[in-house]
């Protein structure tokens, strides 16, 4: 009996060893793909926009200490997941409750899919369980959206925006007043990392604009006053590469869906615990 339960010890040991080794090799491909992660510190503070049924409950935090992607997750590191057969592929159309179909045709052309072209996007027109599948593939997670407030205000700062409090213009990827582009004339998403500008003040790139980011959070819409009734959605951030007022990417701003959304202007980053 003693040599039966080593012997079940022994091997048990080995498969975890094997499982943990399998798991850092994907981490690494993932890093490989996507980059290195920043270190955030631990702290606290009140979100920007209030939670409960009215989003005016203010509502402290603590966060941190963890380690957050340093730019979202690329077409090209995606499409690694998709390789290891742990993640499905990006879609290439749009789709959402209620959408038209003039809306799918028209935002459809955007999905950036498997383009060799768009290799150093952003992927985008994944659902949640998508982006949370590529995450735990490479060993991390979704982050709450405490996490990414805190990271997108600079902590104990509680800037705006990622850079400071200053109006966006050419800092970041989005189609409002002062972008490279010019107001309503950028087509695509950015490359990552191609607006160092508008990096945090610890290096994190995109945070606003881009493409807005899938968290780990749950909110409720359509309650009553009292709280009662309405839908449970999951919580996105950042604001995206076609919105045009400064509201709309700054630190504070969130969307709500369905996780199945499927969203041109949507896609996300990974966190780990240190």
């Amino acid at each position: 009996m003693v040599r039966t339960i080593r012997l079940a010890t022994a091997l048990g040991a080995l498969l975890l060893g094997a499982c943990a080794a399998r798991q850092g090799s994907e981490r690494a491909r993932a890093d490989l793909a996507a980059g290195t992660m920043v270190s955030l510190p631990s702290g606290r503070f009140f979100l920007g926009a209030g939670t409960g049924p009215n989003r005016d409950i203010p509502t402290s935090n603590a966060v941190g200490p963890l380690l957050l992607d340093r730019t979202e997750v690329t077409v090209a590191a995606y499409g690694e997941c998709v390789k290891a057969g742990k993640c499905t592929p990006a879609a290439t159309t749009v789709d959402w409750q209620w959408i038209k179909n003039s809306e799918r045709t028209a935002w459809s052309v955007f999905c950036n899919g498997n383009r060799a072209d768009r290799a150093d996007h952003p992927a985008n027109c994944v659902t949640w369980w998508q982006a949370s599948a590529y995450c735990a593939w490479a060993g991390k997670r979704l982050p709450t959206e405490a996490e990414w407030e805190w990271a997108a205000r600079n902590g104990d700062e509680a800037t705006k925006f990622p850079w400071g409090n200053d109006a966006p213009a050419a800092q970041l990827c989005w189609n409002g007043a002062g972008n490279d582009k010019g107001v309503r004339r950028r087509n695509s998403t950015c490359p990552v990392g191609s607006h160092p500008g508008g990096a945090s003040r610890l290096g994190v790139q995109d945070l606003a604009g881009g493409v807005w980011e899938w968290t780990s959070s749950e909110s409720v819409v359509g309650a009553d006053s009292r709280g009662r009734g309405g839908s449970t959605v999951k919580v996105a951030r950042g604001g995206a590469w076609a919105d045009l007022e400064p509201s709309d990417v700054s630190a504070t701003v969130r969307l709500l869906d369905l996780p199945s959304r499927r969203d041109a202007e949507v896609g996300f980053r990974c966190a780990s615990n240190p």
